[in-house]
Formats: C-alpha cells, sequence, structure tokens
C-alpha cells in the first residue's frame, strides 16, 4: 500500500481526520502566513526571529515555541521526498488557507528529488452543510466522503503557487497586483482569496483597512459584545478565514492607539494565546469613540493619526505617512 501523507490545516481537523479511519499519516501545518514578516523561506533564521518577536507581541506566543513548531514542520517538509509516496493536501477557499497552500505548494515545488505524487482537496462547500466556513466544521461520517474525492495537483498548480508566494514574499505590492491580470484559474479560489489580502491593505479613504472598516460598522452608533462583534464580523468576512486571536488583535489595533477609535468596557484587553476567556467575558462590549466616529465617516485618518507597524507578506508598513494604500477603483497600490 503506497505509503501516504495528508497536510492539513488546524489540529481539530486534523483529529477528525484521523478518526475517520483514512488511511495515510497526518502533518498538521501550524502557521498563520497573513500575519507577520514573509519570505520564501520560513525557516531561514533571520525571517524566524522576525516571525517569532511579531507573534509574541501581537498574540502573546512565546518565542522559543513558535520558532521549535516552524523548525520542525519545515524540516519535516525537507524530508518528505524520503519517505513518502503521496501526499494529499487538505485546504479550504478562504485567505488563510489558500495562502498557506501556495506556500507549501511552492516549496514542494523546489523540492529536489520530488518522486511523490501530490493530490489537493480544496472545497468551499458542502452538501447539507448551509453556511460552509471549513473542514474542521464537517463531522467525521461527513470527512469520511471525501474520501479520495481529491485530484492530482499539475504543474500549472504548482508554478501558479510559486509566482504567488514570490509575489506576496516580495518587499512591494506591485508584483500582487500584476497577479490580477493573469490566469488564475489553476487554483479556482485564489482570486478572491488575493482579493481578500489586498483589502488587509489601508484605505485611500481613512486608512482603515476592510476588516477595520467592517468593525466600526458593525458597532455603529451601538454598545456591542465583543463575542457578538467576533462571530458577525467572521461570517460577513468568512473569506478571510479568521480566528478569535486575529480578531481580538486587529480589535486591539484600533483601540491601543495613540487616538483610540474604539474603547472597551468590562475589562482591560482582550484574550492572547494560551488565555481562558475572562470571568463574564460574554459581557464585555465595545463602542466608538468620537474619533472612531469621524474615521469611519471618512473625515479623519486612522494612520495620520496614528500610524502603522504591520506586515503583508514581505511588505512592511511603517509610519505615518508614505504608506502603501490600496486603490480600490484600479486595484492597485498607492503611496500616501
Amino acid at each position: 500500500m503506497p505509503n501516504t501523507l495528508h497536510i492539513v490545516n488546524g489540529d481539530a481537523f486534523g483529529d477528525k481526520l484521523r478518526a475517520s479511519g483514512i488511511d495515510g499519516d497526518i502533518l498538521v501545518w501550524r502557521e498563520s502566513l497573513y500575519e507577520g514578516p514573509i519570505g520564501m523561506q520560513m525557516s531561514d533564521r533571520v525571517l524566524l526571529f522576525m516571525r517569532a518577536a511579531y507573534m509574541n507581541r501581537q498574540h502573546g506566543i512565546p518565542q522559543g515555541m513558535f520558532k521549535s513548531t516552524t523548525t520542525q514542520q519545515e524540516n519535516a517538509l525537507d524530508k518528505l521526498a524520503e519517505h513518502v509516496d503521496e501526499i494529499v493536501l487538505w485546504f479550504e477557499h478562504d485567505l488563510y488557507d489558500q495562502l498557506m497552500l501556495c506556500y507549501l505548494l511552492s516549496r514542494l515545488f523546489v523540492l529536489p528529488n520530488r518522486s511523490f505524487k501530490l493530490a489537493l482537496l480544496s472545497i468551499n462547500q458542502f452538501p447539507g452543510v448551509e453556511f460552509f466556513y471549513g473542514l474542521g466544521q464537517l463531522n467525521v461520517d461527513q470527512i469520511t466522503q471525501l474520501h479520495d474525492k481529491w485530484l492530482p495537483v499539475n504543474e500549472d498548480q504548482l508554478l501558479l503557487a510559486y509566482k504567488v508566494w514570490t509575489a506576496y514574499s516580495a518587499s512591494e505590492p506591485h508584483l500582487m497586483a500584476t497577479l490580477w491580470e493573469e490566469d488564475l484559474s489553476a487554483l479556482p479560489f485564489l482570486k478572491k482569496a488575493l482579493e481578500a489580502n489586498s483589502e488587509r491593505y489601508p484605505s485611500m479613504q481613512n486608512g482603515l483597512n476592510t476588516i477595520q472598516q467592517l468593525i466600526l460598522e458593525l458597532i455603529g452608533n451601538e454598545e456591542v459584545p465583543v463575542l457578538s462583534l467576533f462571530q458577525k464580523a467572521s461570517k460577513a468576512a468568512s473569506h478571510y478565514g479568521l480566528g478569535d486571536l486575529q480578531f481580538w488583535a486587529i480589535v486591539e489595533s484600533i483601540r491601543q492607539c495613540e487616538v483610540p477609535l474604539v474603547r472597551l468596557r468590562g475589562g482591560d484587553k482582550l484574550p492572547k494565546y494560551g488565555e481562558a476567556f475572562p470571568s463574564q467575558f460574554e459581557k464585555w462590549c465595545v463602542s466608538l469613540t468620537e474619533m472612531g466616529k469621524l474615521v469611519h465617516a471618512c473625515k479623519q485618518d486612522h494612520l495620520f493619526l496614528n500610524g502603522i507597524d504591520d506586515w503583508i507578506g514581505g511588505v512592511h508598513l511603517l509610519g505615518k505617512k508614505d504608506i502603501w494604500r490600496r486603490n480600490s477603483a484600479t486595484m492597485g497600490f498607492t503611496r500616501l
């Protein structure tokens, strides 16, 4: 029997896949490749140090643990050719998974002595599931129905993934913008995912990215429970694949800044990695400050007020002015 390895995103889905009885070993890929500085080789020592520091600052993930996990899985990827006959990649339609898929395909593409077969299962819906947001919501019986539904990965898909990852790793966004003019159909969910990625850039109108803008819109003139806000934002922006840690960090980016756009009632900080929800967290609420209302109405600019220090792929957004912003009319990028 061929030696098969399934590479999946998330321990929860990995456990269900293991319980399904589908043949093969499982490698859970634990990364968040739409956050922090990015490069062509994620095990690069300098890049790994930068990413570990970023993840610690952003989410409270211990730097030693992050470095160790990244090094172990990158080493496992390098050694695949030694003992695997087939690799099956299980990745969804959202930005989170599509970027991870592109990275893994680009890495596998350049591996020497690549003799194993590559296959992909990538879906955005499942029969009977009204609102499909990910493989992790499927039960074991539903996962079993996906057995052998994966398709061979062809050279066009490998080349496209490598091209996307090269553009995403670049220090300026122009290569990503030019991808819009190309045929992306080899990976059918990629175009919408790249659209979501472009929306991570600050807007020309008020300096907010699309998720920050969505948060202000969902709050409006009300005081909104923070858990309800996460649920509504996750559903409205399901093509991002937002987790709760990512969402809390986005809220904090517009709260813990020089001129806050939102205020928090119930506690002094949102949870970070390894922290349980505080007592009565369901009662914690957020509301807009007066400046938040002005920024939401595009009468003030978040970046001019508060600046930014963040990464989108290989692009470092730093400071209050001369920052790359998205031009929604042209799907390009402009410094402002």
